[in-house]
């Protein structure tokens, strides 16, 4: 034929007539592919620029170039038509930005502000978000949190290598005013490597606190990938995270605090020895046989008792108990709704403000007295121990079986490998926190004699109520209130009055878990960072070879 092609119905013939020539299904015919018209519309280099995941594969030799993969999907896929391609080629305005998602923006009621969402950034890394803080102004993080996202990961190449496409900020966009948050927080702006920026809109939604603060929480495991590596935690957390959740929980303790409400029920002295706090986490049903064995003894009369209720389904159902209580063993109360959705953003601090006396007896729910005389007891060891003794000090908490279940806080410092050998300088690493315990305390004197100690559990904590004030009661700065006890110890460690232990004994019914209601995993790894951050320097002090 002289070189020249026979028409695409001969040559159609002809293929079906001689199946050695045809072409394998998978790889077309490259005489085929160059008949075809180029795309008025296509530019290479455009192309490539809006689709980095290309861009990398024609780089790795994957496709031989951005036009063989718009020839052989990306035309299907409608790719000159999607806006980054768009952008870049009626603008020429620079590199398109890589897609953002935004999964979550949710402001409080308090004006913080909750973002989450992904891009993916493999190809573009993402340098800065930003968002309105009123308006004309921007707040901007360079560093956050990135989120190992596995539904995303899946969606995009299940066989990839792993990427943090995920990412969230926490922020505070007009501080007290919800209303101007809604406003100005609906247009965060995402800026890549490249110079690319994307804004994408979404209509915030609005919650409570406490509720944007447990979605903090949640998102927080995930940004780790499952690590728990005690410097991965501590840089995300320093990069303003901390801070900002802390402060959260505080405002979730103002709150309901404002909002207590306070019932007394039966007659009442006007001043008392002691005011015995215990918050109700457990069934009301109990109010009443539980004060049969810590109201009635000797010297009861001399306190107040007063009952903390977080829930306000259990208000009413508290109230009656008390009652029942009031009438049947002739003990006066007092009853507090303290509500806040957090049954642990407890109501000590409230029910503190109320107390009609200059002691606060905070008790646990799961606490009994092995002697009916320990409010007798109680009232004699202030009046003879020396005040240093008194101002704050727990007792011994025993296990049904006898031994020794809580008898206060100690710490223990570890070193880490390299700080081992005999010519490395001493380096501690870290502080654990450990319960002072022993299967059989009666062998154990020491146990008995008074003594001081790093701190000791709210479970049964005794405290001069102007010294409480002064070190600023619970502050609860921690997730669910966890650790408030030993922070307020070591509060007043640091001023030079640390708790004390007597031998004043209870008995300790531990609820499974943890006496105060478990924080979620991201919790703890808030409440670990936030306490060590603040306090493992005055530990290590005090520690032997420490450094004090």
């Amino acid at each position: 034929m002289g070189g020249r092609r026979a028409p695409a119905s001969r040559r159609a013939k002809a293929v079906s007539l001689d199946q050695d020539i045809r072409p394998m299904a998978d790889e077309p015919d490259p005489s085929e592919a160059a008949e075809d018209p180029i795309d008025p519309g296509f530019d290479e280099a455009a192309y490539l620029r809006a689709f980095p995941d290309i861009a990398e594969a024609v780089r790795r030799g994957a496709l031989p170039s951005g036009l063989a993969h718009f020839r052989a999907s990306g035309k299907g896929e409608g790719r000159l038509d999607k806006p980054e391609y768009r952008v870049l080629r009626e603008t020429n305005a620079g590199p398109a930005a890589p897609p953002v998602t935004l999964d979550t923006l949710t402001v409080s009621r308090s004006g913080a502000v909750l973002m989450t969402g992904w891009t993916d950034d493999r190809y573009d890394a993402l340098t800065e978000i930003s968002l309105e803080t009123r308006d004309g102004a921007r707040a901007a993080w360079t560093i956050f949190p990135r989120l190992i996202r596995p539904d995303v990961q899946r969606a995009i190449d299940s066989t990839a290598p792993p990427h943090r496409f995920g990412f969230f900020v926490v922020a505070s966009v007009q501080e007290g005013t919800a209303e101007g948050a809604m406003l100005t927080a609906n247009a965060p702006s995402f800026r890549f490597a490249s110079g690319a920026h994307a804004t994408p809109v979404r209509p915030p939604v609005l919650t409570g606190d406490a509720e944007l603060r447990d979605l903090i929480l949640t998102a927080l495991p995930a940004a780790l990938g499952g690590e728990d590596d005690p410097d991965s935690i501590r840089g995300m957390l320093d990069q303003d995270l901390g801070v900002r959740i802390a402060t959260l929980n505080r405002a979730i303790v103002e709150q309901a605090k404002a909002s207590r409400y306070v019932e007394r029920i039966g007659a009442s002295r006007g001043r008392y020895r002691g005011t015995v706090i215990t918050s109700l986490r457990g069934p009301v049903e109990q109010m009443a046989a539980r004060l049969a064995l810590i109201a009635t003894g000797p010297g009861a009369e001399m306190y107040e008792f007063v009952h903390v209720v977080t829930d306000q389904d259990q208000f009413e159902p508290a109230l009656r108990a008390a009652h029942v209580a009031e009438k049947t063993l002739g003990v006066p109360q007092t009853v507090v709704l303290h509500p806040g959705g957090d049954p642990a953003a407890a109501g000590e601090d409230a029910a503190a403000g109320i107390a009609r006396s200059d002691r606060l007896i905070f008790m646990d729910q799961t606490v009994f007295p092995r002697s009916p005389d320990w409010a007798s007891r109680h009232s004699a060891l202030l009046a003879d121990a020396p005040e240093a003794q008194t101002k704050l000090f727990g007792g011994l908490l025993y296990h049904a079986d006898g031994s020794l279940a809580q008898g206060g806080y100690r710490f223990d410092q570890h070193t880490s490998l390299a700080a081992r050998g005999e010519e490395a300088p001493r380096q501690v690493r870290a502080v654990r926190m450990n319960r002072v315990t022993h299967p059989a305390p009666a062998a154990a004197s020491a146990l008995r004699e008074a003594h001081a100690i790093a701190g000791i559990p709210a479970a049964f904590l005794s405290v001069d109520r102007a010294w409480f004030e002064h070190l600023g009661g619970f502050t609860r700065p921690y997730a669910r209130a966890a650790l408030e006890d030993i922070d307020l110890c070591l509060r007043a460690l640091r001023q030079g009055s640390p708790a004390w232990v007597h031998p004043l004994d209870f008995w300790y019914f531990e609820r499974r878990g943890q006496p105060r209601p478990e924080p979620s995993r991201g919790g703890a790894l808030l409440n670990e960072w936030l306490f060590h951050r603040q306090w493992n320097a005055l530990i290590l002090s005090t520690l032997p070879g420490g450094g004090g």
